[in-house]
């Protein structure tokens, strides 16, 4: 039977709801988030800089210690809690005829025939500048990219499913892309010729007996065994809540929420030029560390990124958007406003007559400019930072009060966990005796501005759910695959008054 015939039925848990129930069975669960896996290495064995996720072969080594654990009778369930694939980081188009080949031919298989011609006109200036929009056959082609760049985590993802274990993913805010059928199913293709090329079937024998009935996703959240909550979490964070519903009226993209936009048209561009910068936290300091390392990029963003952001977002957003570009013009303009006038007030003679006190004027003004740049910029950036967290236009530190609210709405449950934030986190419940909240982190760098918080040991963080013998989910804690050790060890966490 063909792949496109296959991928018709209908999967095994339903996607669209907004609240799934389902059983684990006999399965050990093991829950890890936000791995943002974007267009891997390029043709010169090189990450660009919109590249988050190095762990492929950590990821590898990760899931074999897994399957060894899991020896005999007992499968494993691997949720992928939001976040997997980065599509807004992918901006490699097709090129090439045999570019165009391949995209067409993995159309065909999935059963989402569009003609060549139509493909080859699809390209617009506004791809050619920012990478592919969300549509449904644009979409299949970055994780057609993304798959291409990290091989060895695809193909390791794909053994897991031919070991007998399950694979579920929920939809993050930089995946939403999985709401289209064809992209789901492109992720089924996949891992299916994976599991073709390696055990010497046909690709249509190890998506029907194999890959769809194992292989699932959750649009919005879930619940097993009626005591374990999980989602993503991004829908508590106005930057990335989606407002309205998923697809725009009359139209094939995606309804994205304005953090979205803001990665697209902004932060992907500075990251080609100051890599990793979406991943300093707190997140409300990272304009505070780009005034101070890369200022003339910090004048770049305001004179010519936001004015673009400003014009290609959807009109309906233009309100949302406002409260948030407002605030991020206020932290560059202030302190370069402050600076003009601190200049022209302090040092009229400097402006006026070249010299001051027989110092040359570039050695004076390199000075007044390295010491502003420090003490105005930053003390100004930070205030105003705060004045983000206070207007809840940062993100959240921590989800805690979510999950309190869910367990006093779902008095069952005995734990929640989310992603999203990058911080792992686990906390024992108030007044309620055996329920916990856990946040899985993330699998990629963060680089923490704050010296009292350490971060080269919370990255590679997992859950593993089991089960006492009357059925009851033993109270979990996160653990940190070490991966110089190959071993898993206790998440090192620290409480803060």
């Amino acid at each position: 039977m063909p792949a496109s015939e296959i991928l018709l039925g209908a999967e095994k848990i339903p996607y669209g709801g907004k609240l799934i129930e389902i059983s684990s069975g006999e399965k050990d669960i093991f829950i890890i988030s936000d791995l943002h896996l974007a267009a891997g290495l390029n043709s010169n064995g090189n990450y660009d800089g919109t590249e988050n996720f190095f762990a492929d072969s950590s990821f590898v080594r990760f899931l074999d210690h897994l399957g060894r654990n899991l020896s005999g009778k007992r499968k494993g369930l691997l949720i992928i809690n939001g976040d997997l694939v980065d599509f807004l980081r992918i901006r490699n188009l097709p090129t090439t005829q045999k570019d165009f080949e391949t995209w067409k031919q993995t159309l065909d298989d999935i059963g989402l025939s569009i003609p060549m011609d139509q493909l080859t006109s699809s390209i617009s200036a506004k791809d050619v500048k920012y990478g592919f929009g969300t549509e449904d056959y644009k979409s299949v082609w970055k994780l057609c990219v993304c798959a291409a760049g990290h091989p060895l985590f695809f193909k390791r993802l794909a053994l897991w499913l031919w070991e007998g274990n399950e694979l579920l993913i929920t939809k993050g805010n930089h995946d939403l892309e999985w709401y289209w059928k064809p992209v789901r199913n492109c992720m089924r293709y996949l891992l299916a010729q994976h599991i073709a090329s390696s055990q010497d079937l046909m690709v249509g024998v190890a998506l029907r007996n194999i890959v769809y009935p194992q292989t699932h996703f959750v649009d919005d959240s879930l619940v097993i065994d009626g005591k374990i909550y999980i989602e993503h979490g991004h829908r508590y964070e106005n930057f990335t809540c989606v407002d309205g519903p998923p697809v725009l009226k009359g139209q094939s993209q995606l309804n994205l929420p304005f953090g979205s936009f803001f990665n697209r048209y902004l932060i992907n561009r500075i990251e080609l030029a100051y890599p990793h910068l979406d991943d300093v936290r707190p997140r409300q300091d990272t304009l505070a560390l780009l005034l101070r390392e890369r200022f003339p990029l910090a004048l770049q963003m305001l004179f010519s990124y936001i004015p673009f952001t400003i014009k290609v977002i959807p009109k309906r957003q233009y309100g949302y958007a406002f409260r948030y570009l407002f605030h991020f013009l206020l932290i560059v303009v202030v302190p370069v406003l402050i600076t003009g006038f601190a200049l022209y007030k302090g040092f009229p003679g400097i402006l006026r007559s070249g010299t001051s006190g027989g110092a040359s004027t570039p050695a004076l003004w390199q000075s007044v400019l390295s010491e502003l740049k420090n003490l105005l910029f930053l003390s100004l950036s930070y205030f105003v930072g705060r004045l983000f967290a206070m207007l809840q236009l940062s993100a959240p530190t921590t989800l805690y009060p979510y999950a309190s609210r869910i367990f006093e709405e779902s008095p069952q449950l005995q734990l929640v966990t989310f992603g999203h934030t990058h911080d792992p986190e686990q906390v024992n419940v108030e007044n309620a005796r055996g329920k916990r909240y856990c946040n899985t982190g993330t699998w990629i760098p963060v680089y923490e501005m704050d010296a009292a918080d350490v971060r080269l040991d919370r990255t590679y963080t997992f859950l593993h759910i089991e089960k006492d013998n009357a059925g009851n989910i033993k109270p979990p804690d996160l653990f940190r695959w070490n991966d110089d050790a190959l071993r898993e060890d206790p998440l090192v966490l620290v409480d803060k008054k």
